[in-house]
C-alpha cells in the first residue's frame, strides 16, 4: 500500500474516533514512512490516557489493532481503572466508560478487548449499576430520615438484589413502654428497576386486647417518621411540612380523625395549615412557664411539641414549680394538659398556675416599691377619682 494513501485512511480513521489533536497527526505521519513494525500513539482527553496501538503488514500497511483507555482514581496515586478496546470505539464512548467505571465495581476483564457494541451494551449495564446503588442509598437514607434505623439494610439489599417485584419488611420499636410493629412496603418501579419506599402500615399496642392501626404514605422519601407516627395513634397533633399536587411547600398541623375512616380501615388525617390561626407560641406565651422564659429552652419546647410529643414543662406556681406535660390541639386552637403521671387535667389548671404567678410578681415589686399592697390600691383609687 502507498505511504500517502496508508496516511490519509489512518487520519480519516483518527478523525472520527474522536482523537483530534495535531500533534498526534505528526506523530501518525512520522509512523507511516518509517520502518517500525509496531507503533504506539499517545494521546489525552478529559484526565483520560489512551494509547493506540498499530501494526504494519505488506498488504495493508500500519493498521490500528488495539486501544488501550485508562483513567486515574482520584485520591489514589498510581491506581486506574483501565480497559483494552477494539479500533471501533470512539475516544467520548471510551471516556464514558471509564468515568462509569470509577462508581461501580464489576467483575469484567479489562484485558479483553470490547468492541463498540459491546462498549454500549457494557455502559448501559454500569449505567443501570449506577442507578441501582443510587437507589439503593436514597432508599436507605430515607428509613434512617424516618426514623426505622439501618436494621433493614441487609434484608433490603438482598430484596433488590433478588429483583423482586414488590416486598415488605418489618420493623419494630417501643415508645413510653409501647410497642409499635410496622410493615414497610416497597415496589419495582416501570423505570429500570427503580423501587420506591411508598407507604407503612403501624400497629400500636395499647394492652390487653387494643391495638390502634393506621397506614401513612410516603412522598419522594418524606413522611410521617416511626415515632411521629406513635404520637398520631396516640391522638396527638404533629406539625410537618408538607407538598401540594404542584410541588410546593408548606405546613400544616395533622391529627387523626376517628370519626372517618378510609377504605382500608386507616382514620382519616386532618389538617390545620397556617392559614387556620393556631399558634403554639402565642398559646403558651404568659402561662408561667419556665421554659419560655429562654430563647433556647423555649426552642426545645416548641420543637418537641411540634413533633407530637406530650412535653414536660414546669410552672412557676408561687414559690413553688410544677410540673405538667402538654401537647398541642389545633383544632380548638389550645393546647392539652396532663399531670406528672400522664393523666389529661383541665386546662384551666395551668391558667390559675399562671395567675397566681402574676399576683406574687406584683406583690414582689410592690415590695420593692417600699409600698403595702392596700395602700397602693388606695393611692391608686385616689388618683382616679
Amino acid at each position: 500500500m502507498e505511504k500517502a494513501v496508508n496516511f490519509y485512511e489512518l487520519k480519516t480513521q483518527l478523525q472520527e474516533l474522536g482523537y483530534n489533536d495535531p500533534a498526534n497527526l505528526d506523530e501518525l505521519r512520522g509512523m507511516v514512512y518509517s520502518d517500525k513494525q509496531l507503533h504506539d500513539i499517545y494521546s489525552k482527553q478529559d484526565g483520560a490516557e489512551f494509547t493506540l496501538s498499530y501494526q504494519w503488514d505488506k498488504a495493508h500497511g500500519y493498521q490500528l489493532y488495539c486501544i488501550d483507555a485508562s483513567l486515574n482514581i482520584p485520591g489514589k496515586q498510581n491506581n486506574q481503572v483501565m480497559q483494552y478496546l477494539r479500533p471501533d470505539v470512539p475516544a467520548p464512548m471510551a471516556l464514558e466508560l471509564l468515568t462509569l467505571s470509577l462508581s461501580v465495581r464489576n467483575g469484567h476483564d479489562p484485558f479483553m478487548p470490547l468492541s463498540k457494541p459491546e462498549t454500549e451494551q457494557y455502559i448501559h449495564e454500569l449505567k443501570s449499576n449506577v442507578m441501582n446503588t443510587q437507589n439503593l442509598e436514597f432508599l436507605k437514607k430515607s428509613l434512617l430520615n424516618l426514623g426505622f434505623g439501618d436494621k433493614v439494610n441487609k434484608e433490603l439489599e438482598q430484596q433488590i438484589s433478588k429483583g423482586t417485584p414488590e416486598f415488605v419488611l418489618n420493623a419494630k420499636h417501643e415508645f413510653n413502654q409501647k410497642p409499635v410493629d410496622y410493615q414497610l412496603y416497597f415496589k419495582a418501579g416501570e423505570n429500570e428497576g427503580m423501587y420506591f419506599f411508598n407507604k407503612y402500615d403501624a400497629a400500636l399496642h395499647k394492652g390487653k386486647d387494643q391495638e390502634v392501626n393506621q397506614t401513612f404514605y410516603i412522598n419522594k422519601g418524606n413522611g410521617i417518621t416511626a415515632k411521629e407516627a406513635f404520637n398520631l395513634m396516640e391522638g396527638r397533633a404533629v406539625h410537618k411540612q408538607l407538598f401540594n399536587k404542584e410541588g410546593e411547600k408548606y405546613h400544616a398541623w395533622l391529627q387523626l380523625d376517628p370519626e372517618n375512616l378510609t377504605q382500608n380501615g386507616s382514620k382519616e388525617i386532618k389538617r390545620f395549615n397556617e392559614n387556620y390561626g393556631f399558634d403554639l407560641e402565642q398559646v403558651l406565651t404568659g402561662k408561667g412557664i419556665k421554659e419560655m422564659d429562654n430563647a433556647e429552652s423555649k426552642e426545645s419546647l416548641l420543637k418537641s411539641i411540634r413533633k407530637g410529643n406530650a412535653q414536660q414543662i414546669t410552672v412557676i406556681n408561687g414559690k413553688e414549680d410544677t410540673k405538667y406535660f402538654v401537647s398541642a390541639s389545633p383544632q380548638f386552637k389550645t393546647i392539652d394538659l396532663y399531670d406528672d403521671k400522664m393523666k389529661r387535667i383541665k386546662r384551666e389548671e395551668l391558667l390559675q398556675a399562671s395567675q397566681k404567678t402574676s399576683t406574687t410578681q406584683k406583690q414582689t415589686r410592690q415590695q420593692k416599691e417600699g409600698l403595702p399592697e392596700k395602700k397602693q390600691q388606695s393611692r391608686k383609687r385616689k388618683m382616679t377619682v
